[in-house]
């Protein structure tokens, strides 16, 4: 078991002045003091367990200790650290640790023995509940009156905390002046990046009115065109009608019809008088026909051209201001050496 007392106060040393001293009972009542005190609250032990690197504490103390060191520590490992060597013991939850704490029965009896009464002072609680512990500082390792810092989870005093809290004081203003620094470079190169998009939303708006205006103009141009075809081809009709006689297509298919029926009728064997009589009268409502004047009917001749390049043509552009400068001083290159 180890002891919970520093070197320079081993039992060697205290039975060396206890022996050449009259008062030897009450060196050895203070080394047995020494040796079951607890390390977090500097009172006889009560409950004792050891961790595993052999240092005893109160029960209560340990369960208070990780207590407060879980709720104040910012990691996602729960861990205590011995205060004498600084053996970090880790745990998964509070419960697991109090699982872990076993009363060393030896330690308890001793204890009993020598403090039949034992009690836990007002102040004690008080610092047991403000997470303040007096124990041997992280920092200087004095026993003095500790407390968990929040910031690094370990027990200082109050001189080493305030040192401490300086510390962090400085590094946080240096941080802070860091990422001012970088945030303002940031929002100045965003707001460089803002008013690039805005220009950007110009030249989609320009491009978009383009193709709407290009649109525009080719629907007009066919528009024009098919008015021009309407036009040849209604001329046509009218010279085509007018010219012949039928007046229109329907009367001219009754008589291509009544042709054919007619020659079928006459040439067959057999016709019957009302047949070769409706024959007769049909043909009788035939119209005149100049055919000097058909054979004068001329149609006009349309003939298209359409522009098939345009599908090979690139309408719009959209270059880089750095491609157009490199372009630029190739040319003024190229100019100077043929000049």
């Amino acid at each position: 078991m180890a002891s919970n007392y520093t070197p320079s106060e081993s039992p060697d040393n205290i039975s060396e002045c206890s022996s050449t001293s009259s008062g030897s009972s009450k060196l050895k009542d203070e080394l047995l003091n020494e040796i079951l005190m607890c390390g977090i609250c500097l009172s006889r032990m009560t409950s004792p367990c050891c961790l595993p690197c052999a240092h005893s504490f109160c029960r209560s103390c340990l369960l208070d200790y990780a207590q407060n060191t879980t709720i104040n520590s910012n990691t996602p490992i729960n861990f205590i650290m011995c205060p004498y060597c600084k053996y970090q013991l880790n745990f998964r939850s509070f419960e697991h640790f109090e699982s872990m704490l076993i009363i060393n029965p030896i330690l308890k009896q001793l204890c009993e023995t020598l403090d039949a009464s034992k009690t836990t002072t007002y102040d004690q609680q008080q610092n047991q509940v403000n997470g303040i512990y007096r124990a041997r500082c992280h920092t200087c390792g004095l026993l003095k009156m500790l407390k968990i810092c929040k910031h690094c989870a370990f027990m200082l005093c109050e001189t080493c905390r305030r040192t401490h809290l300086l510390d962090v004081h400085r590094e946080s203003k240096l941080q802070l002046t860091t990422l001012e620094s970088r945030l303002e470079s940031i929002n100045k190169k965003r707001l460089e990046m803002d008013k690039q998009a805005e220009e950007y939303d110009k030249i989609r708006q320009q491009i978009q009115t383009y193709v709407q205006r290009f649109i525009h103009e080719i629907e007009q141009q066919r528009d024009q065109a098919l008015q021009i075809v309407n036009e040849r081809q209604h001329a046509n009709d009218e010279a085509f009608w007018t010219g012949n006689g039928f007046d229109n297509g329907e009367k001219l298919d009754f008589f291509n019809s009544l042709l054919r029926t007619g020659q079928k009728k006459l040439f067959a064997k057999n016709i019957t008088d009302k047949d070769l009589m409706d024959l007769s009268d049909n043909l009788q409502t035939m119209p005149d026909v100049n055919e000097k004047l058909i054979g004068s009917i001329q149609f006009t001749q349309l003939l298209l051209e359409l522009d098939d390049t345009f599908a090979n043509k690139q309408f719009i552009r959209v270059y880089d201001t750095q491609e157009i400068s490199k372009k630029n001083d190739n040319n003024d290159q190229t100019n100077e050496m043929k000049s």
